[in-house]
């Protein structure tokens, strides 16, 4: 799905960033929709997002694609050039409603829940649960829970028949 996104022409450009979000940064669609421009940070050294409390890096190919979204953002001339959001609606000052974006991206085949839920149990699988609910915006119940969840096949492994304690 991710390179389908980030090559693929199944899409427009804006629900093509939208799931991008929801698969490398475990971003709920709800939340996605909402995200103001300023959570976008664009450096000399790159993109980075502000999902949480420490900004995340937006790697290549995804920030030349969030780059293009940000220069042609849809709906200006209805919702007004100075709309704050990343997607911005048709109405000014409004984002796009989420729905929008879950129906177009529900079209294509992607499983949401399972998109999202994948991409954050991967995560916590290379990075430390406190850290992913730092830079992520999540909670440490929700991270620590999927950590758990992650962790599951290891602890249902079958045994070996062999006693540990007694090598």
């Amino acid at each position: 799905w991710i390179r389908e996104l980030l090559t693929g022409e199944s899409e427009s450009l804006p629900y093509r960033v939208a799931g991008t979000l929801l698969l490398l940064y475990a971003q709920p669609l709800v939340r996605v929709a909402a995200l103001p421009m300023t959570k976008v940070i664009v450096a000399p050294d790159g993109l980075s997002l502000a999902l949480g409390v420490t900004p995340s890096p937006v790697p290549e190919p995804f920030a030349t694609m969030l780059r293009a979204h940000i220069t042609q953002r849809p709906n200006l001339r209805t919702s007004g050039a100075e709309n704050p959001w990343l997607f911005p609606g048709i109405r000014p000052g409004e984002h796009l409603h989420p729905n929008t974006i879950m129906d177009r991206l529900r079209y294509l085949g992607l499983d949401l829940l399972g998109a999202r839920n994948t991409a954050l149990r991967e995560l916590v699988c290379e990075v430390p649960a406190p850290v992913v609910a730092e830079i992520r915006g999540y909670s440490d119940q929700v991270v620590h829970r999927h950590a758990a969840l992650a962790s599951q096949p290891w602890a249902k492994y079958p045994f070996s028949g062999r006693d540990r304690r007694n090598g």
